[in-house]
């Protein structure tokens, strides 16, 4: 089923095939890496992706239907640079800020965290409600600051514990915001973009923060051993 300078993907990444000669194939990774791997192995491991790819389009449908047309989505670029870690801002509270020519949020639209120094998409939310006026616990605005501001109470989806796990700029493709490489140099902007845009991230983060917490639970394990 491999055919020559065809792109094909095992868990390890996209490839590039270079040669077949059953029951070898040579390949070549994005990052330039040649191996030689067994094509009835790489067969069975394409078409799991494939049926995964699948899944996750019939899921994308289901949630489009159930969310209705009126969802917006969302990327908030925030500096993290004067943080002790990467919690976003705002997080403890449950609150997401919207400066006066910021868009109006509703309840129900999903917001796409990404750290303007890092360069990388980090952390996924969802509005639980409507705008306040008031400036709510934990936030330090004048009176005449928050005049100009909304704030609207959030749900964090997901969230990587490591800035550096996160999706960097130069992996992703938002199709639907011409320029976002540039857009994307500026804090605290909310940039809207496509659905499709929006949930291919959006699955691509969670799957990362579920490898995330699995290193994470093999660690305290070596840890409780080591003990």
């Amino acid at each position: 089923m491999f055919e020559v300078n065809q792109t094909y993907a095992n868990r390890k990444g996209k490839y590039t095939v270079l040669e077949v000669n059953p029951p070898k194939m040579r390949v070549r990774y994005e990052d330039g890496t040649e191996a030689e791997l067994n094509v009835e192995i790489q067969t069975r491991i394409w078409e799991n992706i494939q049926s995964e790819e699948e899944a996750r389009a019939v899921a994308r449908t289901a949630r489009r239907r159930r969310r209705g047309p009126e969802v917006s989505y969302y990327v908030k670029t925030l500096s993290l640079e004067d943080e002790d870690d990467i919690s976003v801002p705002g997080w403890r509270e449950r609150i997401t800020v919207v400066s006066a020519d910021g868009p109006e949020l509703k309840p129900g639209d999903r917001i796409l965290y990404y750290a303007v120094e890092d360069r990388v998409f980090f952390a996924l939310g969802t509005v639980t409600g409507g705008a306040q006026s008031d400036v709510p616990t934990g936030f330090f605005y004048s009176e005449e600051e928050a005049r100009t501001l909304r704030f609207y109470p959030t749900d964090l989806d997901e969230q990587t514990y490591d800035v550096k796990n996160g999706i960097h700029l130069d992996s992703a493709e938002l199709e639907s915001l011409p320029n976002y490489r540039t857009l994307l140099r500026d804090a605290d902007r909310y940039l809207q973009i496509s659905e499709d845009d929006f949930e291919l991230l959006a699955e691509w983060l969670t799957e990362l923060t579920e490898v995330e917490d699995e290193e994470f639970e093999d660690e305290e394990e070596e840890d409780d051993y080591d003990e």
